[in-house]
């Protein structure tokens, strides 16, 4: 074979589609190609297979996405509430519906949650919530956006223009013994299908994160992972909202009295916080409660995100004593007891 047919063969097979030639065409001409010997048909039975291989990745990838499912109208996820608007709040809060296959975003005002928009998704090649490191599920549970990733280091052939990376595993997560890590929310270009299946993220197409990426604060907005949404109507959630609003002031009241027994009955068992368990957090307290003459707790802008059983509350405290005056966010990772009843299973500050 002459060296400038040999050149023309690599290059051929290192790009598919040259001349501007279709891949239809690339695979018509290869056959009619007379064969000049052994291994000029070896080249060329290559350079069909390659072709072939490409052409049917084409055809895979041109399946149609998943279409969005546009909540009900008039109804509202159960999610989450706000007590007050605040600009300390997340401004947009985001849902994962697992079996719909579908992302909603939504803003929020003291009144009820407005939809901002519906977007298919990719999720977990596997059906269930994650619980291992590599079983390729996607989890189930309150997350909160960490970091975007974009330009050369991120690979684009795997996750788009964009990427967007979550606190998984969660506190909740950790205690329930969960593993794994690197779950993101990031797009893929147009030549993958949304229903190929991830190795646990959430996938969206790259014009969908584009419009998704001045939604999020880092460290601020959520997004919940949810196997199913369900919807509710806006004063289901007004219920709720003054629930938690007596929650809340019956342990900032106790707190403040120095009532120890009725403070300590907001917690579980098995919390822990400051390096210390539920009886050392008493005995902790009990000596603040000695050495301050008194104690002031203000709690502003409480805003609540729910899944089932388990609420992460954020709000504005404002603490002030005799001895000591503090005031930033507080989040309260919280869950129901067997009764129903939330309980405090740790304290950031």
């Amino acid at each position: 074979m002459a060296s400038s047919e040999f050149q023309f063969y690599c290059q051929t097979i290192g790009h598919p589609k040259p001349l501007g030639l279709t891949l239809e065409a690339w695979m018509i001409l290869i056959v009619l190609m007379p064969h000049k010997n052994k291994t000029h048909t070896a080249i060329l039975t290559t350079l069909f297979i390659l072709i072939a291989v490409s052409f049917w990745n084409n055809v895979s990838y041109a399946q149609e996405d998943p279409a969005a499912i546009t909540p009900p109208k008039g109804l509202v996820p159960e999610n989450f509430i706000l007590v007050d608007s605040s600009v300390s709040h997340p401004k947009n809060i985001f849902i994962a519906d697992k079996e719909n296959r579908t992302l909603t975003v939504w803003s929020h005002t003291a009144n009820a949650p407005q939809l901002v928009g519906a977007y298919p998704m990719d999720i977990g090649k596997n059906q269930g919530d994650k619980v291992a490191s590599g079983d390729q599920k996607t989890p189930e549970g309150i997350y909160f956006f960490q970091e975007k990733l974009e330009g050369p280091t991120l690979n684009f052939n795997e996750y788009g223009k964009r990427a967007f990376t979550l606190d998984y595993p969660n506190f909740f997560d950790q205690l329930a013994g969960k593993t794994g890590n690197g779950i993101w929310l990031h797009s893929v270009p147009e030549t993958k299908t949304l229903l190929r299946g991830s190795r646990g993220c959430v996938v969206v197409r790259n014009e969908i994160i584009e419009k998704l990426t001045p939604l999020i604060s880092l460290k601020n907005t959520p997004m919940l992972i949810l196997d199913r949404v369900n919807y509710v109507k806006p004063e289901i959630l007004l219920s709720s909202r003054s629930s938690l609003q007596n929650w809340i002031e019956s342990w900032k009241t106790a707190w403040e009295s120095k009532n120890i027994d009725t403070y300590m009955s907001h917690y579980q068992d098995n919390f822990k916080a400051l390096r210390m368990n539920k009886k050392t957090w008493r005995r902790y307290k009990e000596g603040l409660n000695q050495k301050y003459s008194y104690i002031k707790v203000t709690v502003r802008e409480p805003f609540f995100v729910m899944k089932e059983h388990e609420a992460v509350i954020n709000f504005i405290q404002d603490y002030d004593s005799d001895g000591k005056k503090d005031l930033g966010t507080k989040t309260l990772y919280v869950k129901k007891d067997n009764e129903g009843q939330f309980k405090i299973l740790t304290e950031v500050w």
